[in-house]
Parts: structure tokens; sequence; C-alpha cells
């Protein structure tokens, strides 16, 4: 596949045909339309078009994330069992243990359950009312990243500070 291929179906990816790329980057139509005659299209053909796709919609290009409503899987429910090995809790007992914030329960859960199952176990608001409890009790990073985490829940962004 030549790169006069990759720029078609740059643009067809990005609901855009020539006439409206040429109209977009400034850059003539037969200029545009003499890139496929000659079998080549500049480096800074497809530059421009990320940079036109980008500013048409920022937002696009994001991570989409959606809160949903998961029923607790019996893997699910092994893995909580697993995190707390030998105490003989029950997983209702330990997720609302976690739910309040007992510090006893949530650095455990935290440390042994795998980030994504915590996301489909654990409501977003749920985990957002934890963030102070994670702050206290885990290294900067980790409560940074569950911060990270709610935020693109929350406002699409990321925030590295």
């Amino acid at each position: 596949m030549n790169r006069v291929d990759f720029f078609d179906k740059a643009l067809k990816y990005h609901k855009m045909n020539k006439k409206e790329f040429a109209q977009k980057s400034a850059i003539p139509y037969d200029t545009v339309a003499g890139w496929k005659r000659n079998g080549s299209v500049p480096n800074f053909a497809f530059v421009l078009l990320k940079k036109i796709a980008f500013t048409q919609n920022p937002r696009q290009h994001q991570l989409k994330l959606e809160p949903k409503a998961v029923k607790l899987t019996e893997a699910l429910k092994k893995e909580v069992q697993v995190a707390f090995w030998g105490k003989n809790y029950e997983v209702s007992y330990i997720l609302k243990e976690v739910r309040k914030g007992n510090p006893a329960f949530v650095k455990p859960f935290f440390e042994n359950v795998f980030y994504g199952d915590i996301l489909k176990i654990l409501p977003i608001k749920a985990i957002e009312k934890l963030l102070p409890t994670l702050e206290t009790i885990f290294k900067k990073e980790t409560a940074l990243f569950w911060r990270n985490v709610v935020n693109m829940y929350r406002h699409g962004g990321l925030n590295f500070a």
C-alpha cells in the first residue's frame, strides 16, 4: 500500500474528502488532487490532516470511558476473597468496609485486586470518596493514579500535578 492510499484512507477515517482538506489546509485543490496522479503525498499533508482533525474535535481522540453497572461475577468475588486470604470475610462485608473507607480493608483491596477489576466492582463515586483515604495509605504515585482515573471518568482529562 502506497502513501496515496494511506492518505485516502486517513481522509476517509476523518470523514473528509480532498476538497474539504484543500479548503481547510489552504492548499489549492489541484495540488491535492495532483498527489494521486503523481503517486506521492508529502509528509506535511499527513501532519496537516492530523492537525485539522484534532482542531475540529479535540475530544474525539480521547479515550471514552463510561461507567457501567457490573454484576459481581464469581471470578470477581474470588479475586476479592483472595485479596483477604485467611481472614474468612464475606465479599459483601469486605466491599461494605472498603466503601466506608476502613484503611484495614482499603489497603489490601487496592493492593491485591487488579485495577481494572476495581473499576468493575466499585463505582467511580465510591472511588472518589476514597481518594483522601488512598492519599493517606499509599505513596503519592498510587493516589495520583486513582485521582487521574477519577478525572478521566469525570472530566475526560488527566492531571499530572
